[in-house]
Formats: C-alpha cells, sequence, structure tokens
C-alpha cells in the first residue's frame, strides 16, 4: 500500500462524512451500516453527487466507511457515505461482514454522534489511530468536516470515531463548525476588532451615538447624526461660555461638562458583541447566535454610523456586524470601532464588496444570510439585512430597528445575497 499516495490523496477526501447538503429523492434511508471498498484499479473509487456527477473524491481499497443510504442514480446502485455529493458505486462496495466494527471497541467508549471540524494548524494532517490507539497512516485535515459516531478516552486522550474502529480522531485537532478557505473563519474567542481605541474625539464628520446625543444635547439635531457646521458652532459657544479650549471638537471633558456619563465615552466605543456559540457548535449554533444579537435591538432608533451595545440604536451595518460578531465573524473589511469615523456611513458597500463572504443565488437564499439592497434607479448599493427566514428580515431602517419583508416600497431591487456561515 502507497501511504504517501494517501496522505497525499486525503485533502480530496477531507470532505467526506461532513454534514449533509441534501437527501437523494430516490434514497432509501433505512439502509444503513459499514461497507468496505473493493476496488483493484489504479487510484480509487471516485464518488459521485445524487446527479451521477463525480465529485473528484475518492475512497481507497480496503477502506472501511459508514453509509447512510442506498439509492438508485442513473441507473447504478449507490451508497451515500457522507453529504449528498458523496456516493459510491455498489460494484466497488462490500457489505458483507463489514458491520462487525460499527460498534465503539475502545475501553470506555459511549455512543455518541453530531459533526466535528478539524482544527489542526501543523504541516500534513492528523493521523487518525484505532481503538487500541495506534496510528493506521489515514489522515484528516484542517477545515475538514466529519460525522462521529462514539466518543472514547484511549490511552488517556479524548477522541471520536468517525467510521470503523480503526478511524479515531483525537478531540485536541477538533474544533466546532468552520467555514472552508478562503472565507471568514469562525472564532471561538472574543473578538477584538481594534482599530482605534476607545473614546476618541468626536468632530466635524463624524457620526454614530455620540455624535446623537451631543447634537441632541445642542438642539442641532435635524433627524440625521452627522456631525455638521450648525453642530461645530454649537460646540464653541458651549466650551466658551464653560471655560474649555474652543475647538469645536467634542473630547471627554467637553462631553463630561455636556452631563453626559464619563464611562459611557469609552464604552460606546468599545462594545463587541460576545460569542453566542462555543467551540463545538453546529452551523445552525452560529445562525441563531447572530439572529438573537439582532433581535436584542429591536425597537431602538435608526442611529447613522452606529454600531454598539443593544443599549442604543445603529444603522443597518452597524446592526449586521453585531450580529456578525456574536455569530463568530470578524469581518476585517469594516469594523465597529471606526463605524462613526467620516467616510464610513456606507459600510454596507464594504461589507458587500467582500469576497470573504460568499455570495449565493437569491434563489437559494437561507437563514443567516445578508440580504443587500441598491437603491432605486442606481447599481449602489444603499442597505443590508439580515434574512431571518420566511420571506423576512430583521434589519435598521428609518426610524428603528424591525422586521420586515424581503421586499417593500422602500427597498425592492435586491443587489444579491452574502453567506457568512457557508
Amino acid at each position: 500500500m502507497n501511504f504517501k499516495k494517501i496522505a497525499s490523496c486525503a485533502a480530496v477526501i477531507a470532505g467526506l462524512l461532513g454534514v449533509s447538503a441534501g437527501v437523494t429523492h430516490a434514497a432509501d434511508t433505512t439502509n444503513q451500516g459499514i461497507l468496505s471498498v473493493k476496488y483493484n484499479g489504479k487510484g480509487g473509487v471516485a464518488l459521485l453527487d445524487s446527479n451521477g456527477r463525480y465529485q473528484n473524491q475518492y475512497v481507497y481499497n480496503g477502506s472501511r466507511w459508514r453509509y447512510f443510504a442506498k439509492a438508485t442514480i442513473n441507473g447504478r446502485e449507490m451508497y451515500r457515505l457522507g453529504t449528498d455529493r458523496q456516493w459510491i458505486p455498489a460494484d466497488y462496495s462490500d457489505i458483507s461482514g463489514a458491520s462487525g466494527s460499527n460498534q465503539a471497541q475502545a475501553t470506555g467508549a459511549s455512543q455518541a454522534s453530531g459533526v466535528v471540524y478539524v482544527n489542526y494548524q501543523g504541516k500534513g494532517g492528523v493521523c487518525l489511530l484505532d481503538s487500541n490507539g495506534h496510528y493506521q497512516s489515514q489522515y484528516v485535515y484542517n477545515g475538514s468536516s466529519w460525522r462521529y459516531f462514539a466518543k472514547a478516552t484511549i490511552n488517556g486522550r479524548e477522541m471520536y470515531r468517525l467510521g470503523s474502529d480503526r478511524q479515531w480522531l483525537p478531540a485536541d485537532y477538533t474544533a466546532g463548525f468552520q467555514n472552508p478557505n478562503p472565507y471568514y473563519q469562525v472564532q471561538y474567542e472574543q473578538i477584538k476588532p481594534s482599530i482605534y481605541s476607545p473614546g476618541y474625539t468626536i468632530g466635524y464628520g463624524y457620526e454614530g451615538i455620540k455624535t446623537w446625543y451631543v447634537m441632541r444635547k445642542l438642539g442641532t439635531f435635524n433627524g440625521y447624526a452627522n456631525y455638521n457646521w450648525a453642530t461645530v458652532n454649537a460646540v464653541k459657544r458651549f466650551q466658551a461660555s464653560h471655560g474649555l479650549p474652543v475647538t469645536g471638537k467634542v473630547d471627554l471633558n467637553t462631553w463630561v461638562k455636556l452631563g453626559f456619563n464619563k464611562d459611557a465615552w469609552f464604552a460606546i466605543d468599545s462594545y463587541i458583541a460576545p460569542l453566542g456559540a462555543g467551540k463545538m457548535s453546529s452551523r445552525a449554533d452560529h445562525i441563531n447566535a447572530m439572529i438573537n444579537q439582532a433581535y436584542k435591538y429591536m425597537g431602538k432608533p435608526y442611529i447613522v454610523g452606529a454600531s454598539s451595545n443593544p443599549e442604543y440604536g445603529n444603522d443597518c451595518s452597524g446592526l449586521v456586524l453585531q450580529a456578525l460578531y456574536a455569530g463568530g465573524i470578524n469581518p476585517t473589511s469594516i469594523s465597529s470601532t471606526q463605524h462613526a469615523f467620516p467616510g464610513n456611513e456606507w459600510n454596507s458597500r464594504r461589507l458587500w464588496a467582500d469576497s470573504r463572504l460568499k455570495t449565493v443565488p437569491l434563489s437559494q437564499i437561507q437563514r443567516g444570510d445578508l440580504v443587500f439592497y441598491y437603491q432605486p434607479g442606481t447599481r449602489t448599493i444603499w442597505h443590508v439585512a439580515l434574512y431571518v427566514g420566511n420571506g423576512h428580515v430583521i434589519e435598521s431602517w428609518p426610524p428603528k430597528v424591525g422586521v420586515g419583508a424581503l421586499r417593500d416600497r422602500n427597498r425592492s431591487i435586491i443587489a444579491g445575497i452574502k453567506r457568512p456561515f457557508i
């Protein structure tokens, strides 16, 4: 057996046994068990999708895999090993006597099921072991996802069984859901997207929550929180009458003199939504965390340039940004810490242009996707919302955050869809 060849091809088969992408309608899902690959030709057996198209994924002679369904595809009997793009022809499968290895043999093994994601930053892949802790010259690679069927402690090391009792993966190299490269990787530690330090001075052209408070305090607010010349002059008059340096900008001293809380000066700028899903969470968990964070802002006012604590309001991209943080995505094209700075009013455009968020067709929209809209009569992005399912989005749209139809009279032209969790 050419182990070097197996290792070099392991990256190709790394997606085997991942989360199911769909169900073949002709499949008999009551057919489940263990099969052995029987193939005497060169290389391995190419897998197919449910339409009978080859997928450039291979399994090799003598390897054993759990199968989940049986179907006839284009007149050919096949077994599904993992997703609906991983069918093996029955011609190259042997299920006679193969089921004897489908139960955990390791001491202390417990039946469990789910999906694990490989988190390995070293060279090559993670070598699998048998139930006695012996390495098996089978590898899985960073970012690949696998179904597991049991958990056990083998030689003092926690492991997951991916298929047969010769396919145990050390828990050290597993994580929860992860996006494939080159898309944004899901974070499992609190996100800290610091571009600017909290507590920055605001002046002409700034937006956001601090500007919103200052303008309302000085009577220059006209429904749009943009630090205009009227605000500059009003701040100068206030500073002159209170013995402060007359700059027209609001620093911490001016902020406090205006009657605002000193702690809020820093807290407004520094808030990052806490992670709502952990290391072993599923894709659905991350999507739920994102949507749950967005719902915390329900009814809060629309404030241009704002992205902060649910205590305050925000704008459309500010809402989406905090939701992404809660789900574990840190889009480096924008940041909540610079959202109020001049030139960041249209951060929805930067998100739309971000290639590390996957573009998908509108016809395939799913819960948790980002919906981008064109300004009427143009091809210019001017709004982003978060799809919550059943034809509805949650969004920050004047005058407040709320849930609405996917399209309405204010934003009927959908530019496209981006998917944060793939």
